[in-house]
């Protein structure tokens, strides 16, 4: 008699518990859902000059080129400050078509576009090849779309 009672006893927490643990669940479900969806996007970088010029054509769209030199104070501070924002992240892939310059791995692109200073930004019509440029050194994100909006205006 006395397991009977303990067995009842067990059912009816378990019965008060289980809308509980569906709330519970179903909120772990959600929020996993929203981190997946809500994830903006990272820039889609390329290194590749002359296949970002292509594409750019396609996609008539601007080139942003960004040239750096890695651990350059500036560089470091512009990917950790800015280029991970995710409204820059937006901005930069709706707008151009990003080239990311390592010029310790392309020196002739760096001499062709005299670069001294890093980061230094361009925009260039994949058209004509008139650029506008450079913007040297890094700003926050407010001001980097900003920026990069003037720019790109100027271009056209």
């Amino acid at each position: 008699m006395e397991d009977d009672t303990r067995q009842e006893t067990v059912r009816t927490s378990n019965k008060k518990n289980q809308p509980l643990l569906i709330i519970i669940g179903t909120f772990i479900v959600l929020v996993v859902i929203v981190f997946l969806f809500n994830k903006e996007a990272p820039v889609n970088w390329t290194s590749n000059y002359a296949l970002a010029t292509q594409t750019a054509k396609e996609a008539n769209k601007p080139l942003l080129l960004i040239f750096y030199r890695p651990n350059e104070p500036m560089v470091t501070d512009a990917f950790n400050n800015t280029y991970n924002q995710p409204e820059v992240q937006q901005f930069v892939n709706n707008n151009f078509i990003a080239v990311l310059i390592n010029t310790n791995d392309q020196p002739d692109l760096a001499r062709r576009f005299d670069i001294n200073y890093y980061p230094a930004i361009y925009i260039e019509d994949p058209n004509t090849g008139k650029r506008v440029g450079p913007r040297v050194g890094w700003d926050p994100p407010e001001l980097f779309i900003k920026t990069m909006t003037e720019m790109r205006d100027r271009l056209y």
